[in-house]
């Protein structure tokens, strides 16, 4: 981030696309196991009513967990890095970062947009 600032001179900075993203369903090669990570009973409503639409299968593990438990956090994992590299970019200045994904928390450090 600072270098980027020492590049290109910015006052904030928006997050955007900070979820994984496949512009597919799943895995491309194989599809989604059909398991009930991939196929819950209760699905939020979304397009094509798949979970894993437009991302990972759900039941991938990550070094946390699975992605059914780690998609939403993303947003919150990079909300609070991306601040400190904002701090340290501009010291003295106030922090401004605006992203797309969030979770419960993560507007302690960035402001949320829709």
């Amino acid at each position: 981030i600072k270098e980027f600032q020492d590049i290109l001179q910015w006052d904030a900075l928006w997050i955007d696309m900070n979820e994984p993203v496949t512009f597919g369903n799943g895995d491309a090669n194989r599809g989604c196991q059909s398991n009930k990570f991939n196929n819950p009973p209760y699905v939020p409503k979304i397009r094509g009513n798949y979970l894993p639409t437009m991302t990972l299968c759900m039941d991938v593990e990550d070094s946390i967990s699975n992605h059914y438990n780690t998609h939403p956090l993303y947003g919150w994992w990079e909300s609070e890095p991306t601040v400190a590299g904002i701090l340290a970019a501009l010291p003295g200045k106030r922090a401004y970062a605006l992203s797309r994904s969030t979770f419960l928390g993560t507007g302690r450090w960035v402001s949320h947009w829709l």
